[in-house]
């Protein structure tokens, strides 16, 4: 019983790191993504 249940948290640690590896990320700040109809404006300020 206790191999069972050891393969049945494995099957889900592998997958929820596949669906944690798999989900897109936002873009950062220090990526340059951003609105790119407001690249060509000057910084304010």
């Amino acid at each position: 019983m206790g191999w069972v249940f050891l393969e049945v948290v494995a099957a889900l640690a592998i997958a929820i790191g596949i669906v944690w590896w798999t989900i897109p990320r936002k873009p950062g700040a220090k990526d340059g993504a951003g609105d790119p109809a407001r690249k060509d404006e000057p910084p304010r300020g």
